[in-house]
């Protein structure tokens, strides 16, 4: 397996640049810059649900030391849902986090002061789970089943589009509104007959406790969305463009180190989230989860450009998916005006080390067809 060196990863200045080589590892390309503050920036940062393995980039970038390097003591907070993590940061409870990127566009078409500054999933796992022998074969047959929903996740706005294109007739479904757990009990105790989440939440702890889930990923019926995205305050990226560049940098170094060190950086998460390791069904849990995000990091997008940059014709085609099916009348902003590669592309894989990563991660691509 090949590895970044720890001289490569942690010896440079605030504005180092990882950069592929031609012959292969990283090169580093030093740019004139201030020295970092002290005392160290503090940032709240919020998740988008519960600590879980797609979640453990900010934790890598903690615990290796990619922020603090950078001037940044951030403190990791669990969130409740993607629209209840856009809400919290709208309202000035947290500096930056990460929430479901069409869910954020959602938010900011609505109104909300947000902005994406950096994309971790290029393929999102929405989708409704049902379980392995259940009956309901095809979409259509959800009609007079009973589903269970968390309001605040990020899928539960995008649900109205997945049934009008799969020939559902929403009103014949009951949606029972329930927490996390409650949920997935519900569900693998059959109290109800299907879920709606996220394919890297919601199959990986019951797959490890030994229900099999089948996936019906809103994807196979052409809603293509963005998964994973971090975001801020407008007015953050205005006033506070270094303050922006150090949080998504840090973000990226865990990206990269997390494909290129898999193993290292689960052991990782385990040392910072000390409950997720305790079983071995947890264990296996995250691995599945990671890996689930890993491979939708590994977008064409961040191939070619750098990890985190986004295509802004796929971003305006977003915007216009969510205006048609759950804004309709409203006026579409400029795709500038909330959405920005200016922090992003510094860090990237050379080829054989993507190919490397595409390889040990296809095991998940089941996941996004």
């Amino acid at each position: 397996m090949t590895s970044i060196s720890r001289r490569d990863f942690l010896g440079y200045s605030r504005w180092a640049v990882a950069v592929a080589a031609a012959g292969g590892g990283f090169a580093l390309e030093s740019r004139p810059g201030r020295a970092i503050a002290q005392p160290l920036t503090k940032i709240r940062f919020t998740l988008p649900w519960v600590a879980e393995g797609s979640l453990m980039h900010p934790f890598l970038a903690k615990n290796r030391g990619f922020w603090k390097k950078r001037g940044l003591d951030v403190d990791i907070a669990r969130g409740y849902g993607s629209l209840a993590a856009t809400q919290a940061l709208a309202g000035g409870q947290f500096d930056f986090g990460e929430a479901s990127c069409p869910v954020v566009v959602l938010q900011i078409i609505k109104g909300l002061p947000l902005t994406t500054i950096g994309m971790f999933g290029y393929n999102t796992t929405m989708g409704v789970g049902v379980l392995e022998d259940s009956p309901i074969k095809t979409p259509k047959e959800l009609e007079g089943k009973t589903i269970g929903w968390t309001p605040t996740s990020g899928e539960v706005p995008f649900f109205p589009v997945y049934a009008k294109r799969a020939g559902i007739e929403q009103d014949k479904i009951k949606f029972v509104n329930m927490n996390i757990d409650v949920r997935y009990r519900a569900f693998m105790d059959k109290q109800i007959d299907a879920i709606t989440d996220y394919a890297a939440s919601a199959i990986p702890p019951m797959a490890a406790r030994g229900y099999k889930v089948r996936w019906m990923p809103y994807a196979s019926y052409g809603i293509s969305l963005y998964d994973l995205t971090i975001m801020t305050n407008p007015k953050t990226v205005k006033e506070s463009p270094e303050l922006c560049q150090a949080v998504v940098d840090g973000l990226m170094e865990a990206l990269a180190f997390s494909h290129l060190n898999p193993d290292e950086s689960i052991e990782i998460y385990f040392k910072e989230v000390r409950e997720a390791g305790f079983m071995a069904k947890e264990r296996e849990n995250v691995r599945m989860s990671f890996g689930i995000a890993m491979y939708s990091s590994l977008g064409e997008e961040a191939r070619a450009n750098g990890f985190g940059w986004a295509d802004p014709k796929r971003f305006s085609e977003m915007a216009d998916l969510v205006i048609a099916y759950l804004a309709q009348g409203a006026e579409k902003p400029p795709v500038e005006s909330f959405f920005t590669n200016r922090f992003v592309g510094r860090i990237k894989l050379t080829d054989s080390q993507w190919a490397e990563s595409k390889k040990r991660f296809q095991e998940f691509a089941k996941f996004y067809a």
